[in-house]
């Protein structure tokens, strides 16, 4: 992020100016492409050789103003997503893309084999040949599944999604043969399928393993997540959240702190930590968090920008989360953030600001992807997100004073930082006084000061260490300053406080001559 900076302020002296333009209007209100001007450095890290920071890539789409809402990431290398229509035409298209180089190349195809009309409610995969998508609003609907990379779909046809009021909503798949996928409630209950075959055979969760649907609550396409054999999915208008502990064959179901009507998305950093988003308002909205796997729910009072257009969290970090927007008809609304302490603090991406992101979808090592729009084929329709070179900070600097006394104690205060990086999560400081140590959290930028304060109770010599740690967990190399804690002023080894000891009946009375 930083030689981003440095590169584009070299780029400016020269008189170098890079503009791009995204594409116009969109199928779904508020989720639409703006022709903005985009800040020349977001795309600079790719033309100078590097790449660290948001970097845009083609998604492959050749029609222009394809936008991407859900996005499947496997690994590092190997990412799917599912397109649509943003030229305001509002047409159903059946097209999807795929890499297998970490978005260096982005393959984009047509979903042959399915029904026209048929509209892709997400996409899962399990590998670059491995991915299912469950395909609403046709005739039929169902899940449809590729085996050869997206070659060719075909249904499945035991998931049936073909009663009154169905409507298949999401699918997951642990491996090519364990998945799930939910629809609307059908025959009064939510209709759901288990597989043990890839999809083969689908068998319908029974109505007794599922709590009864609320009246006009229904599921949400792609809202959901899954933990290990744990998945969460939340529905609207009855704004809860479902629960499975064994990949989706029993179920409960808990409420949410938002109003009636809402509809919240989830996202799991373990088993029983997570987040949910009321994407409900365009823009911005509110946040709850849980610690006892969705049980329970409290309302997050944030600072910062958390976008609403969709969410994730980070996996192999103590508690980032990333949030995205693509609010049309705000500027201010579109971008990227990101928060370190699950959820209560967010912090925007400046090469982000205004930029239009959409569904996005993390793997380990703090790599992403959030959707966009392209202007062709080979210009724009999706971000890349690499952080910077996996290398520990530098040591912190430390200074302070004695701030005072108590008795015999002394109050030191220190400031510390790291001029050197731009991504510290917290400094571990140890008092060196056999008090152990402690940790102050971030995040901290370039030019941010740490500060902490400690009490000894005797003078001294000491010496505090403290090391930084970035947002990867990746800690640098000590910085120390050693302190010499002087003798208290309280009054000690005086003559009066010996008088005192060799004739402590004298006391009374020096109390009465200085009217103590």
């Amino acid at each position: 992020m930083k030689k981003t900076k440095l590169f584009l302020k070299a780029v400016v002296v020269i008189g170098i100016a890079l503009a791009f333009v995204m594409p116009g209007a969109a199928m779904i209100a508020n989720r639409e492409s703006v022709d903005v001007d985009k800040p020349a450095y977001v795309s600079l890290p790719k033309i100078l050789g590097f790449e660290e920071g948001w970097v845009e890539q083609a998604s492959g789409f050749w029609e222009p103003s394809r936008g991407i809402r859900y996005v499947c990431a496997v690994d590092e290398n190997i990412v799917w997503a599912v397109g649509y229509d943003g030229s305001g035409a509002a047409q159903t298209i059946r097209e999807f893309t795929v890499t297998t180089d970490g978005g260096e190349n982005w393959e984009a195809n047509a979903m042959f084999g399915t029904p026209d009309e048929g509209d892709p409610a997400m996409i899962n995969a399990v590998d670059a040949d491995h991915a299912w998508v469950p395909l609403h609003s046709g005739d039929p609907q169902g899940i449809w599944a590729t085996t050869d990379g997206g070659s060719t779909w075909v249904q499945q046809t035991t998931a049936d999604f073909n009663g009154i009021g169905a409507f298949p909503n999401i699918v997951h798949f642990w491996d090519v043969n364990n998945g799930w996928c939910q629809g609307d409630p059908v025959d009064g209950y939510f209709e759901m399928y288990t597989t043990t075959d890839g999809g083969n055979n689908w068998v319908r969760v029974p109505s007794e393993n599922i709590p009864e649907p609320l009246t006009g609550e229904w599921g949400t396409v792609g809202y959901y997540d899954v933990v290990e054999d744990t998945v969460w999915f939340g529905t609207q208008s009855g704004d809860r959240i479902f629960r499975s502990l064994d990949r989706g064959l029993h179920w409960t179901v808990a409420e949410t702190p938002f109003d009636l009507g809402r509809y919240p998305d989830v996202r799991f950093k373990d088993q029983l930590n997570g987040l949910i988003m009321d994407k409900t308002a365009v823009g911005v909205g509110p946040l709850a968090e849980s610690s006892d796997g969705g049980d329970t729910w409290t309302l997050i009072e944030y600072t910062g920008t958390c976008y609403n257009a969709d969410f994730d969290y980070v996996p192999g970090t103590d508690n980032m989360y990333v949030s995205t927007g693509v609010f049309t008809d705000d500027p201010l609304l579109q971008g990227a953030s990101y928060s370190l302490d699950g959820g209560h603090t967010w912090t925007t991406w400046p090469e982000m600001e205004q930029q239009q992101a959409y569904g996005t979808d993390w793997v380990a090592g703090g790599i992403g992807w959030a959707g966009a729009f392209n202007t062709d084929e080979f210009t724009g329709g999706i971000w890349k997100y690499t952080p910077p070179p996996n290398q520990a900070p530098s040591a912190p600097t430390i200074a302070g004073e004695i701030k005072g006394e108590v008795g015999v104690s002394y109050e030191y205060s220190f400031k510390s930082i790291d001029p050197d990086d731009d991504d510290i999560a917290e400094y571990t400081v140890n008092w060196g006084d056999n008090s152990g140590e402690e940790t102050i959290t971030g995040p901290f930028a370039s030019g941010d000061f740490a500060y902490a304060s400690h009490i000894w109770s005797n003078q001294g010599d000491y010496v505090i260490t403290a090391k930084a740690k970035d947002v990867n967990d990746l800690e640098g190399p000590e910085g120390s300053l050693s302190i010499t804690m002087p003798k208290s002023k309280a009054v000690t080894n005086t003559f009066f406080q010996w008088f005192l000891q060799q004739f402590p009946n004298s006391f009374p009375i020096l109390r009465f001559v200085l009217g103590l």
